[in-house]
C-alpha cells in the first residue's frame, strides 16, 4: 500500500504482517517533552523567549500536546510555561510535576489545565530515593486525588515502569486511575532497558489492568527508542512521547521526526504532524540548544537526500525509487549532487548540465579524475564553484 512519494517494501502488505496490527489505532496523538525532557539534555539550557519559539513552532508542525516545562524548576521555567500558555492557543499546552500536591499547585497557579504527575516505581530507584511501597502508594493518593479534586486532567507517569515488580506496577496504575480518577497512564522505560517485545507484552498487560488512554515514554539507551513506541502503539497505545532531534536524559527520546514519518508511510496511522515543516523545526532546537543533529540523521540530517556514488547518482537521475524509499519532497527537502572521489561520468555530466556547458566522453573522463584528485587531495567534497574553475581551466 504505497502512498504518494513512497516507494516501500511490498512485505509490508503481507496478511501475516498487517494481521499484527489489528490493535493499532488508526490515529495517534503525538506529546512533545522537547521543552521538558528534551531540556535534561546535558548542556543544554533555554531561556523563556527560547523555549516559547520552541512551542510556537512545535504548535505550527501540528503537535497535539506540548509539554510546556517544570514550573517548580525555577522562576524562569514558571514564566516560560505562563506565556506558552497564553500565547499558543492550537495546540495542548501540558505541565509536568512529581506526585507531590505542591507541584500540582505550581502548574496550576499558571493556568495549566493538564499534566503529568510522575513517582519511581522500581526498586531501583525506590532504594535510591530511600521510600518504600506504601509511601509511592500513598504520595500517588495525595497528588493524584488532588489535581482531579481541582478539575486537572491527569496523566499519572510511572517512572522506571519497565523495572517495577509486575504486581506493584499493576497496584500503582490501578491506584493512580481506580482509586484516584487519573484520566491516562504512562508506560515509562525511563532507562531505555526493555526490548520492544517487553514494551509490548507490557502493554497488553497495562491495558488489562486500567481501562484508560495509554502513552509510550521510551529512550533510547540501546537505540531502540523508535522501534518500542512503535510495539506499544502497535498494542493500542494512545499517544506517543517524542523530543525534536531526539534530545533528552542520556542518549534521548524517541525522535519526532522518525516516529511521524514511520507512522505515516509505514503503518498508514494519521497523526497531526506537517511533514514538510520537521525540517524548519529540527533546525530551529539545533540552534536554540546548540546540540548538532547528524547530517545522516533520518528525515532532517542535511546529507539524507545527498548523493556524491557516481553509481548512486546513475540510478537517481534514471529513476529516483530505485534509490529512495521515500521522496524528499515529502518532507520538504530536495535532492542534491555532490562531486568528490566517490563521483563518476554522470556526476560530471550533471555537475556541467549545472553550470552551462557540456563536454565529449574523453574531456568527462578528464574532468572525472581531476575532480577525484582535488578531492582526495583536501579530503572533502569538490564544490560546484570549485568544478566551474576547474572546467575554465581545461575547456
Amino acid at each position: 500500500m504505497n502512498k504518494e512519494g513512497f516507494w516501500l517494501s511490498h512485505f509490508n502488505d503481507a496478511e501475516e504482517v498487517r494481521n499484527q496490527y489489528v490493535k493499532m489505532k488508526k490515529k495517534i496523538m503525538i506529546y512533545d517533552t522537547t521543552l521538558r525532557d528534551g531540556e535534561q539534555s546535558v548542556g543544554v539550557s533555554m531561556n523563556a523567549d527560547a523555549k516559547v519559539r520552541i512551542a510556537k513552532a512545535l504548535a505550527d508542525v501540528g503537535v497535539d500536546r506540548i509539554e510546556a516545562g517544570f514550573p517548580s524548576v525555577n522562576d524562569e521555567d514558571k514564566s516560560a510555561m505562563a506565556r506558552i500558555v497564553r500565547e499558543i492557543k492550537n495546540s495542548e499546552i501540558w505541565g509536568f510535576g512529581r506526585c507531590n500536591v505542591d507541584d500540582v499547585k505550581a502548574n496550576m497557579e499558571i493556568g495549566i489545565k493538564s499534566m503529568v504527575c510522575e513517582i519511581m516505581t522500581s526498586p531501583e530507584k525506590m532504594k535510591a530515593w530511600g521510600v518504600t511501597e506504601d509511601v509511592v502508594l500513598q504520595r500517588i493518593r495525595d497528588a493524584v486525588s488532588y489535581a482531579k479534586q481541582e478539575n486537572i486532567y491527569t496523566s499519572f507517569f510511572a517512572v522506571d515502569a519497565t523495572r517495577a515488580n509486575t504486581e506493584f506496577l499493576k497496584k500503582v496504575y490501578q491506584t493512580a486511575v481506580k482509586d484516584c480518577g487519573a484520566d491516562e497512564i504512562v508506560i515509562v522505560d525511563t532507562l531505555g532497558v526493555a526490548s520492544p517485545e517487553a514494551i509490548a507484552h507490557l502493554t497488553r498487560m497495562v491495558k488489562g489492568w486500567v481501562d484508560v488512554p495509554v502513552g509510550i515514554h521510551c529512550h533510547n539507551d540501546f537505540g531502540l527508542a523508535l522501534a518500542c513506541t512503535l510495539a506499544g502503539i502497535k498494542e493500542g497505545a494512545d499517544s506517543a512521547h517524542v523530543t525534536v532531534n531526539g534530545l533528552g536524559e542520556k542518549t534521548g527520546n524517541t525522535d519526532l521526526a522518525e516516529l511521524a514519518l514511520a507512522l505515516y508511510g509505514l503503518y498508514d496511522v494519521e497523526t497531526n504532524i506537517k511533514l514538510d515543516k520537521l525540517v524548519d523545526l529540527s533546525k530551529l532546537v539545533e540552534e536554540i540548544t546548540r546540540v548538532p543533529v547528524s547530517s545522516m540523521r533520518p528525515v532532517v540530517g542535511d546529507k539524507v537526500f545527498t548523493r556524491e556514488s557516481g553509481l548512486v547518482i546513475a540510478q537517481m537521475l534514471a529513476y529516483p525509487p530505485s534509490i529512495e524509499g521515500y521522496a524528499p519532497e515529502v518532507v520538504g527537502r530536495t535532492r542534491k549532487i555532490v562531486l568528490g572521489k566517490k563521483s563518476g561520468k554522470k556526476s560530471i555530466e550533471y555537475a556541467l548540465s549545472e553550470i552551462g556547458r557540456t563536454a565529449d566522453d574523453k574531456m568527462m573522463d578528464i574532468l572525472l579524475d581531476k575532480v577525484k584528485e582535488l578531492s582526495m587531495t583536501n579530503k572533502r567534497e569538490v564544490s560546484i564553484e570549485e568544478f566551474e574553475t576547474i572546467a575554465a581551466s581545461l575547456m
